[in-house]
């Protein structure tokens, strides 16, 4: 099936959540209870990962994640992190150190210009880092770019599907930092679309709640009202982006954004 953004006012997947991104995460595109292989212990943002798979995380912060999908992916696995705060970086190596995990590497370095061959993740994490981003469609680009084909990235963010005042969004930015990025939930899909990603879709929504007195300085009641009511479209929402890389290359999949190409 080709990306397609699942409709959030008719989603029986929608919940109402405090404010954090996709409380299940990236599992929901192939784990569930009903599948074989399933393992309920495993947070289901790792339902993905198999053993043996090589895992990067892009904003890896200080390597939490990264330490858990090694546990998954085992010694055949290998599981690399990126960020570019260099205390980061130490912190997470120092982490895995203590804990005598091998297979887990962190870099250094800028997620446009993600420090990594092509083709080399079988599975590709970002957790409320894309929208911190200054050109999100160069992020995208590398996610694409690393992934490799058959593989799959899995991006947590937030997303609107109308617009919020500018006053709104800056003082809900100083609860989660990431909302002051989101943008309307087809420009978000639209950035991993362009660059060749061609199945796939949000597979999770969450309705982010915001603090009534928070809200009460920029809305009426109405609008407050509307923002409550998780089966509205006015709010801010925490998604979750499962997209494929095609298993074939051709024209069309291998030359990434095309724009990238251009003069």
């Amino acid at each position: 099936m080709e990306m397609e953004v699942e409709s959030i006012e008719n989603s029986k997947k929608v919940k109402q959540s405090a404010c954090g991104c996709g409380s299940g995460g990236c599992g929901s595109h192939s784990g569930n209870e009903d599948k074989p292989g399933f393992d309920e212990n495993l947070p289901e943002r790792f339902q993905l990962l198999h053993e043996g798979d090589r895992v990067v995380e892009f904003g890896s912060g200080l390597g939490s994640d990264c330490v858990l999908a090694a546990g998954v992916v085992g010694n055949t696995g290998k599981v690399i992190g990126i960020d570019s705060s260099e205390q980061n970086i130490e912190t997470a190596r120092n982490s895995t150190d203590s804990l005598k995990i091998s297979n887990v590497e962190f870099r250094l370095g800028n997620i446009e210009n993600a420090p990594l061959p092509d083709e080399y993740a079988d599975v590709i994490y970002s957790t409320c880092v894309f929208n911190l981003q200054t050109n999100k469609q160069k992020v995208a680009d590398e996610m694409y770019r690393v992934c490799d084909h058959g593989g799959y990235v899995c991006v947590s963010d937030f997303v609107i599907l109308n617009d919020i005042s500018p006053e709104l969004r800056l003082e809900a930015s100083k609860i989660s930092g990431c909302i002051a990025g989101a943008e309307k939930a087809e420009t978000f899909m639209g950035y991993f679309k362009k660059t060749g990603f061609t199945q796939g879709g949000i597979v999770e929504v969450n309705k982010v709640k915001l603090p009534n007195e928070l809200l009460e300085k920029y809305l009426n009641a109405e609008m407050i009202a509307k923002y409550n009511d998780i089966d509205s479209d006015e709010g801010i929402f925490s998604v979750v982006l499962v997209a494929e890389k095609p298993e074939t290359c051709n024209a069309d999949t291998c030359c990434h954004n095309a724009d990238k190409h251009k003069n």
